[in-house]
């Protein structure tokens, strides 16, 4: 169902790992169809981009009506899964800047977090004092105007991900962006502001949506993204899915004294 092999490691500040065949081309086909023909979704964000998020009764019966978004919803949503996408960072970036040193990581499959507007919060309140990690997940298509301003995700974030289900020409933007701060913030992870004004950040990677490619980051103090604006041309809209492994608590990131 998913395929961690063959990773390249695309320039980036932050860790970042790119996977081109990361899902078949035909289960994007058909995961894009019955998410263009979705009626009904959970909120409508970001200046055009509509959502089915984790935890809701929308996400539910979205699950139930189509068999490949189950399956990829449980190929992603396992304990095994995340476990193996940590060892490819804790393997390939030993000398990073920030370093996840949070030890026994429990996994819950029912836990999801926080989205904007409607509450969708569960989380296990007797498990406050353990590590706790679940997925959140949401399946999304954006329509003409959506873009995103330099930001972080989250404090509670471990890996953040981008599945795409369909490619986006160029003149289309709609661009995944990579951002470093112009200026050394240092080891203070409450140095880094999660929303940069933007003459603080430049570009450093640009990602056009590409069809069956899976982007995965860590949610460093320092992970700034962003997208630039879509423009729908030839009523092509942006179908993706995006997540994230997240903690219950927030994430201590800590300097690595190895980084060079």
């Amino acid at each position: 169902m998913i395929n961690l092999k063959k990773i390249t490691f695309p320039k980036s500040t932050f860790p970042l790992i790119k996977i081109d065949n990361f899902i078949s081309s035909k289960l994007c086909n058909n995961l894009k169809e019955v998410i263009e023909n979705q009626n009904n979704f959970d909120d409508f964000v970001m200046n055009g981009r509509n959502r089915i998020n984790k935890g809701s009764n929308t996400f539910r019966e979205f699950l139930s009506s189509s068999k490949n978004a189950n399956k990829i919803y449980n190929s992603l949503n396992s304990r095994a899964t995340f476990i193996k996408i940590l060892k490819i960072f804790e393997d390939n970036f030993q000398n990073s800047f920030w370093k996840f040193k949070q030890k026994k990581l429990q996994f819950s499959k029912t836990n999801y977090g926080v989205q904007k507007g409607r509450a969708l919060t569960k989380q296990n309140k007797k498990n406050k004092k353990n590590n706790v990690v679940n997925l959140d997940i949401d399946f999304s298509i954006s329509k003409n105007g959506y873009f995103r301003e330099p930001h972080r995700d989250r404090s509670t974030r471990i890996i953040n991900f981008l599945i795409y289900l369909n490619s986006i020409p160029k003149k289309n933007g709609g661009t995944l962006e990579i951002f470093k701060t112009k200026k050394k913030l240092g080891k203070n992870s409450s140095s880094y502001a999660r929303f940069p004004k933007k003459n603080t950040v430049e570009i450093v990677n640009k990602f056009q949506p590409k069809k069956k490619q899976g982007l995965f980051f860590l949610s460093t103090p320092d992970s700034y993204h962003g997208v630039s604006k879509f423009i729908s041309r030839n009523k092509i809209k942006r179908v993706f899915i995006y997540g994230s492994f997240s903690l219950n608590k927030s994430v201590k990131w800590f300097y690595n004294s190895q980084y060079k």
